[in-house]
């Protein structure tokens, strides 16, 4: 039997491949944690639901507001959220409807549907609402233009309002 010079050497080199090293066990040394890393972030702790009803009451309107074309959800924001996402300071209301008109219709009906179930503790004593926290009856809406990836709530005396 004739073996072919090319299998041959890779038969005699295959035992040699395994034999580098001296070692089966991989060492390395511990990590520490060195002085300016920074740390991973606590779990962000619960808020109780009653505590933030009001500011989450509030995102609810906003949302179920926009389905309903109900241009008064403008209330709800801040001049510099509607500086950010309208282009000015008290430019919601002049821009609602086409800005809703660039939503899907199956986007319009998922937000008929939303609920606000929970948020956690955000910047400056708010809260934060992420996209992907809120509940969908159905299929969620997509997110962008009015349905940013996430909301920020700040009270300002008995109000809530939506801010950057």
């Amino acid at each position: 039997m004739r073996v072919r010079p090319f299998i041959a050497a890779a038969l005699l080199v295959l035992p040699l491949l395994g034999a580098c090293g001296g070692q089966d066990k991989v060492t390395m040394p511990p990590l520490t944690p060195e002085p300016g890393d920074s740390q991973p972030a606590d779990p962000v702790a619960a808020v109780p639901a009653k505590q933030t009803f009001p500011a989450r009451f509030v995102l609810y309107r906003y949302l179920r507001g926009i389905a309903a074309g109900n241009a008064g959800v403008c209330g709800y924001l801040t001049p510099a959220y509607q500086r950010a996402v309208f282009g000015g300071p008290a430019a919601c209301r002049a821009g609602f409807v086409r800005a809703r008109a660039k939503l899907r219709p199956r986007d319009i009906a998922a937000l008929r549907g939303v609920t606000v179930p929970s948020c956690e503790p955000g910047p400056g004593g708010g809260y934060t609402v992420r996209f992907e926290d809120l509940a969908w009856k159905g299929e969620p809406a997509r997110p962008g233009g009015l349905l940013t990836a996430s909301f920020t709530l700040r009270g300002s005396g008995a109000h809530w309002r939506i801010t950057l």
